[in-house]
């Protein structure tokens, strides 16, 4: 087994080794609203947020992975992990009307087009 990258002063200290991992995600689009899934595993509601700045799109996560309490890891490969996704949007969303939900570790965003921004018909006078 390799040692981990931390070093030994910080593993007395307590620090435990902490991963960032971009997840893997999907959009979907239609005339009314965009889709967004974002795979994390192991992350539950109160571990995420979620930031619209302009038309920067940030999703982060943290999955922790706690050891009970006498035990002590012999191997693993599982982990605290935190995940984090930032996107340009191109379109104009209705930051009021964004839901967000998360289900056995997949995270969607439904992030409805603005009304001026959805695609009109326009006749001729």
């Amino acid at each position: 087994m390799s040692e981990t990258t931390l070093s030994k002063s910080a593993q007395k200290n307590g620090a435990v080794e902490n991963r960032s991992v971009r997840p893997s995600y999907r959009v979907e689009s239609d005339k009314e609203a965009h889709k967004l899934f974002v795979a994390m595993p192991g992350v539950n509601k109160s571990g995420i947020e979620i930031a619209l700045d302009g038309d920067a799109l940030t999703v982060a996560g943290h999955r922790a992975d706690p050891i009970p309490e006498g035990w002590r890891p012999v191997f693993s490969e599982l982990g605290s992990h935190d995940y984090r996704l930032a996107l340009r949007l191109n379109v104009d969303v209705d930051e009021d009307k964004i839901r967000a939900n998360i289900e056995d570790g997949l995270l969607t965003l439904t992030l409805p087009v603005r009304e001026a921004a959805k695609p009109r018909q326009i006749s001729i006078t």
